[in-house]
């Protein structure tokens, strides 16, 4: 009697809900039993059933930002690094920063107190600020030489850091050549290149990703974003990286958006859209490759003429965006040559 009242239970309920029942059952045994209340269970959290174009959901929760399939292997690699390879990196680090900044470094806190240009000011005269500058990542070039990747942040009195939420990271690069003995803990600085670029939040650059731009040439992915209000967006700048210089090839791509942390009851469209992104051969045959950027999300926005109590989450017709962007160097820059970037602005 348990299992058949069971049974006319849920069958009642997919009814009021416009689902299909599970096709027929034998409930008399105790797993057919089980099985029905699974189904129940099942079917009580489900919402009511909208056009095959659209279905209603209940907003899932924030999702973290998508690792691009580069930034995602060199992250692996690191993953795969052994506490040896971890600390030999880490005192490479230090050798370079206290070659670079002398009694400017600081080891007890890995970083330095310098004074370096104002990236506000045009002036090659202007006087220079007082920055906390750390290191990054380091690259070591087959020739010998070392490419340094350092965040600098605006220094207050006391020389600590003073970053507010919205402060972006400075972008510092620096060149080095060994100075002694091959692989020692001396390195000379061939080329300073200092607070080049503004980029991410809360006085920090973003991920830093080693890339190749092309067959020989050696570029650096920065994957930087803010979140304000809810909303979050990030996106992806690309420089090269010539024998001393630092050119920047695409600027501010969008990779990915979402208003999650503003979504409401009260909120018409909610959104999610991600942004993977690699190098693929260059169409025509040029020196740098072509970015491809594969986007996958959805929109949720409230199913109309609904009407939910206070403070109730509505059922939301959700509508996928889906699509694939590709950007081609002209000889300057990155552009869009095919395709369509669809993440929302914010």
């Amino acid at each position: 009697m348990a299992a058949r009242a069971i049974a006319v239970v849920y069958l009642a309920y997919c009814a009021i809900h416009h689902y299909a029942p599970a096709p027929p059952m034998n409930v008399s045994s105790p797993l057919a039993l089980l099985l029905a209340c699974s189904l129940l269970a099942a079917c009580s959290d489900k919402t009511a059933a909208v056009p095959a174009q659209a279905s209603a959901v209940t907003p899932p929760a924030p999702a973290a930002m998508a690792t691009p399939p580069a930034a995602e292997a060199a992250s692996k690699g690191d993953d795969m690094k052994t506490p040896e390879s971890r600390a030999r990196d880490k005192k490479q680090q230090a050798d370079m920063m206290r070659s670079i900044f002398g009694k400017h470094y600081r080891a007890d806190s890995e970083d330095a107190l310098a004074d370096l240009r104002d990236p506000d000011s045009k002036e090659a005269s202007a006087d220079k600020l007082s920055y906390v500058v750390s290191a990054v990542s380091h690259k070591l070039l087959p020739d010998g030489r070392a490419i340094l990747v350092a965040n600098a942040e605006t220094a207050n009195t006391e020389g600590m850091a003073e970053s507010s939420h919205a402060s972006p990271g400075l972008l510092n690069v620096f060149y080095l050549a060994p100075k002694g003995k091959p692989g020692g803990e001396s390195w000379q600085v061939v080329k300073r290149l200092e607070n080049i670029a503004t980029l991410g939040s809360s006085g920090q650059l973003g991920d830093v990703h080693w890339v190749r731009l092309g067959a020989a040439k050696q570029g650096l992915a920065i994957h930087h974003g803010y979140t304000g209000q809810g909303y979050t967006i990030s996106q992806l700048t690309l420089f090269e990286l010539g024998a001393d210089t630092v050119t920047e090839l695409a600027g501010g791509i969008d990779l990915h958006s979402d208003n999650e942390g503003a979504c409401g009851p009260e909120t018409d469209d909610c959104w999610l859209v991600d942004g993977n992104w690699h190098f693929a051969p260059a169409r025509d045959g040029g020196a740098c490759d072509d970015l491809l950027v594969d986007f996958t999300g959805a929109s949720r926005k409230i199913k109309p003429g609904v009407r939910v109590k206070e403070n109730e989450e509505p059922p939301r017709l959700v509508t996928p965006m889906n699509g694939r962007a590709r950007y081609a160097f002209d000889g300057k820059h990155y552009k869009l040559v095919e395709g369509k970037n669809i993440v929302p602005g914010v």
